[in-house]
C-alpha cells in the first residue's frame, strides 16, 4: 500500500483479529488513526461523548456479540478517563484492545500536551504496550493483540506514539494467533466419585463459565447429571436459565436466607470459574458448603479466598466435560435440586409479598418494577444493568435465560456503566430488536451524557431509570448509623424525560410499575430509536440485603 502509516498498520492488526467497531472520542493526537477508520470500510466507528463511556461501551459490545472491540483515546486525561472501563474489563474477563496515542518519544519529559507515565496503567489492564518506535510497532502490537484474545482474555493498552500512526513505515502487518493455554489435571476421578457420592451437591457458576465456550451447556449437564440446585455469581447470572427449576439465586449480600441455608447444608459444592470476589460472597461470608470443588483457568484464584478440598486447573468446559465423562451416567441419588430450588424461591416470594413489596401502590417499588420490565422484555432482547442498590434486587428478581442477554459489571462494581454498555450492545445487534437499560437515577447521572450518543446513532435503546432520588445502596447501608446519625444521601429528583428530550430521546415519566410495564411494552414495538423511562420509585423501600435477611424455616439435612 502507498504512503502506508502506522495508523494503518495498527488499524490492519486490529482488522485481522476481527474487531470490527473501533469506539473512541477524537482527539488532536489520535486523528492519524481516527482517518484510517473513517476512510476505510472494514471497521466501524462510534463516536461516545466521554472517555468514561468508551471503554464500557466496547465492553457491553463484547458481552453479547463475543466480539472484541477497539477504542480510542488520547494520552493523559483521555487514558485516566478510560481506566474506570479498563479495569471493569480486566475483571471481567473482556478483551478490549485500547489505544492510546500516546506522546511521542522525544517530547517525553518536556511537558508536552496530555503527557502521563505510561506505568501508569499497569495494574487496570491485562498487559500495558508501550511502542517507542516504527520498528518496534508490529511486534508490540502483534502481542499486545495475542495477549488480549489469550484466556483467560483481558484488556491490552496499546501505548502508540501519536508520531508514529502518522508516519509511513515498511513495517509488514501484525499477524494475530492467540494463545490456548490447558492445564494436566490427576484429580478427575477423585471429584466425579465426590460428586457421585453426594447427597446434597451444588452447583457454582462464575464468569468464567460464562467465558468458556460452552460453559452454559456444561452447566446445565452438570446440574442434570447431579440433579443439584444451581446458584452463580454476578458475571455467573444468565449462565444457568433463571426458568429452570434448578435455579438458586445469585450470591452475595442479598442472597436470600433459605439459599443459604441451602449453601450451608450441601455436602459437596463445585465452584465452576470463579474467585470467589468480595462482591459475590458477601465479603467470604456465604457458605460453600462441606467440601468444595473449585474448577479455574487462573491457578492464582484457587485457595485465594476459599480453601479447596480439591482443585482442578483449567478451562470451565474442557473440565467439565471430562467431569461428565467420569461420571459416567452416575450421580443424582441426592437431594431433588429442583425441589430445594422450588422450596428456598417460594418461601422468599412469600417473604417479600409480607413487606408488601408486590401491593402495585404509587410509587412503585424495585423488585414489582424489574417483575413488570421483565415480562415486557422479549427473551432475546438483551438488557445491561448499571450500579447500585436496583441491582442487588434484580440479581435475584431479574430473570436472566442467556449469559450473552443479560450484562451487568462483576467486582469492579463502578457506577455509570449501564447506558455505555446498552449502546455497545445496540451496536452490536444485526436487527433492530431494542435492548433494555436497567439503571437507577444515581448511576444514570454518571453518564447520562450518552444519551445524545444513543440518538446520533438512532440506536434501539430502551433506558428504564428506577428513580428513587436516593443513593440508596449508601443511605440503605448498615453501616450507615455509625456515621451519618441518620443522614440519607437523597435529593431532589431531576425531571429524566425532560432532561432526555433535550438530547433528542423520547422520554416517559410513570409512577407504578404496571404503567412501567407499558411503557417499556410500547417502546419496545416502536422500535423507534432511543426512549427513556423514569419510573418514581419509593425512596424508603427496603434493600435488597435487608430484604433476604429473614428467619428462613427450611432445614435441608
Amino acid at each position: 500500500m502507498a504512503d502506508r502509516t502506522g495508523g494503518d498498520l495498527v488499524y490492519e492488526a486490529l482488522v485481522g483479529a476481527g474487531v470490527e467497531l473501533l469506539v473512541g472520542l477524537p482527539g488532536t493526537q489520535t486523528l492519524p488513526l481516527d482517518r484510517v477508520v473513517v476512510q476505510r470500510d472494514e471497521m466501524a466507528y462510534l463516536m461516545a461523548r466521554h472517555e468514561t463511556a468508551v471503554p464500557h461501551v466496547a465492553w457491553g459490545y463484547y458481552e453479547t456479540t463475543g466480539r472484541p472491540a477497539a477504542t480510542l483515546t488520547v494520552p493523559g486525561p483521555g487514558d485516566t478517563n478510560a481506566m474506570h472501563g479498563l479495569k471493569n474489563a480486566y475483571e471481567d474477563c473482556v478483551p478490549i484492545l485500547h489505544v492510546s496515542a500516546d506522546a511521542n518519544p522525544e517530547d517525553r519529559g518536556k511537558s508536552p500536551i496530555h503527557e502521563i507515565e505510561p506505568g501508569t496503567f499497569d495494574n487496570v489492564v491485562k498487559r500495558n504496550v508501550t511502542v517507542e518506535d516504527e520498528l518496534d510497532l508490529p511486534g508490540r502490537v502483534e502481542g499486545g493483540i495475542e495477549t488480549a484474545l489469550t484466556p483467560p482474555y483481558g484488556p491490552v493498552r496499546l501505548g502508540v506514539p501519536s508520531g508514529v500512526l502518522a508516519e509511513e513505515v515498511e513495517a509488514p502487518a501484525a499477524s494475530v494467533t492467540p494463545e490456548r493455554v490447558s492445564y494436566d489435571n490427576d484429580t478427575y476421578a477423585e471429584v466425579a466419585d465426590l460428586l457421585a457420592e453426594a447427597d446434597r451437591p451444588v452447583i457454582y457458576a462464575g464468569g468464567g463459565a460464562r467465558r468458556s465456550q460452552d460453559g452454559p451447556r456444561v452447566v446445565r449437564e452438570l446440574a442434570a447429571a447431579l440433579d443439584a440446585p444451581v446458584v452463580t455469581s454476578y458475571k455467573g447470572k444468565g449462565v444457568f436459565p433463571e426458568d429452570d427449576d434448578r435455579w438458586l439465586g445469585v450470591t452475595g449480600s442479598h442472597t436470600p436466607a433459605g439459599a443459604r441455608e441451602a449453601l450451608a447444608a450441601a455436602d459437596v459444592a463445585l465452584a465452576l470459574g470463579t474467585d470467589f470476589d468480595g462482591v459475590t460472597t458477601a465479603h467470604w461470608d456465604v457458605p460453600m458448603g462441606e467440601t468444595l470443588v473449585h474448577v479455574n483457568l487462573v491457578p492464582e484464584d484457587v485457595n485465594a479466598s476459599y480453601e479447596a478440598d480439591v482443585a482442578i486447573v483449567d478451562d470451565v468446559t474442557r473440565a467439565g466435560d471430562r467431569l461428565l465423562e467420569e461420571l459416567d451416567g452416575r450421580g443424582g441419588g441426592g437431594w431433588s435440586g429442583a425441589d430445594v430450588a422450588r422450596r428456598v424461591r417460594s418461601e422468599y416470594d412469600d417473604h417479600l409479598r409480607d413487606l408488601g413489596l408486590f401491593d402495585g401502590d404509587s410509587p412503585a417499588n424495585t423488585p414489582e418494577l424489574l417483575a413488570a420490565v421483565r415480562e415486557a422484555t422479549p427473551r432475546e432482547s438483551p438488557v445491561a444493568t448499571d450500579v447500585g442498590g436496583f441491582r442487588l434486587w434484580a440479581m435475584q428478581r431479574f430473570e436472566a435465560h442467556d449469559p450473552d442477554r443479560f450484562v451487568t459489571a462483576g467486582s469492579w462494581a463502578g457506577m455509570g456503566v449501564g447506558l455505555p454498555a446498552a449502546i455497545g450492545a445496540a451496536a452490536g445487534r444485526d436487527d433492530d430488536r431494542p435492548v433494555v437499560c436497567l439503571t437507577g437515577d444515581g448511576g444514570l447521572m454518571m453518564c447520562v451524557h450518552e444519551l445524545h450518543t444513543a440518538a446520533e446513532y438512532g440506536l434501539n435503546v430502551v433506558v428504564v431509570v428506577s428513580d428513587n432520588a436516593d443513593y440508596g445502596i449508601i443511605s440503605k447501608s448498615p453501616k450507615i448509623m455509625q456515621y451519618t446519625d441518620q443522614h440519607e444521601f437523597t435529593w431532589d429528583r431531576p425531571d429524566f424525560a425532560e432532561v432526555a428530550e433535550g438530547f433528542g430521546v423520547r422520554g416517559t415519566s410513570v409512577d407504578t410499575a404496571a404503567a412501567a410495564g407499558e411503557a417499556v411494552a410500547a417502546a419496545i414495538e416502536r422500535r423507534s430509536g432511543p426512549e427513556l423511562v423514569d419510573v418514581t420509585v419509593e425512596t424508603e423501600e427496603p434493600s435488597a440485603a435487608e430484604a433476604a435477611e429473614y428467619e428462613t424455616s427450611l432445614s435441608f439435612d
